[in-house]
């Protein structure tokens, strides 16, 4: 199971651009419901669905992938341009939040999808993203993946049960990014 490599023709980009696109604005309406009403949504036929996705779930995951993707290139360019790190990560945080609290099927679709990594659904986004910062902080360590691991669970546990309340996301993120060890909140300190 997984996605095929995201190709370089143009054609490709589009038509997965437009399958990802359309899996948000059917989430965001609560009708992501199947393969032939997402491929009309988003303009490709079937055949042209599978040859990126092999289900609604991966392609969710990819869906809710590229958006955290996105949260996490500003906060590295936020970093560049002066912003803390603290401030970087916990405005990710917020964001990650509003994508969770924007599209509750997009989420529960994504977090249904297994990829055979070392965690499920969106939880191994987070592992995936947070192994990016622990490389990014120059850290080494014999235990780097186990921290990985438990600092992506943790935090994805923290985001998506806050993201079921009514609390601010500002104050979700804050006490999302609270909980991260210091690597994580402070990683210039080494």
């Amino acid at each position: 199971m997984g996605a095929r490599p995201v190709s370089s023709d143009p054609r490709s980009k589009r038509s997965r651009q437009q399958i990802l696109d359309a899996v948000h604005r059917q989430a965001r309406a609560g009708e992501l419901t199947s393969i032939s009403s997402l491929s009309a949504a988003a303009g490709v036929t079937r055949a042209t669905f599978y040859n990126h996705f092999d289900t609604i779930e991966e392609a969710a995951w990819f869906a809710i992938h590229d958006n955290f993707d996105h949260i996490l290139e500003r906060a590295f360019e936020d970093r560049r341009r002066g912003i803390s790190f603290e401030a970087a990560g916990v405005e990710s945080l917020r964001l990650i939040v509003e994508v969770f609290r924007s599209a509750p099927q997009l989420v529960r679709l994504a977090d249904a999808y297994d990829n055979g990594a070392d965690l499920t659904g969106i939880a191994e986004i987070f592992r995936a993203q947070t192994a990016i910062v622990w490389v990014d902080s120059g850290r080494e360590s014999a235990t780097a993946e186990v921290e990985i691991t438990y600092a992506a669970a943790g935090l994805y546990a923290v985001l998506a049960i806050g993201a079921r309340g009514e609390d601010d996301p500002q104050d979700i993120a804050r006490v999302a990014h609270a909980q991260l060890p210091e690597w994580m909140r402070q990683p210039d300190r080494g």
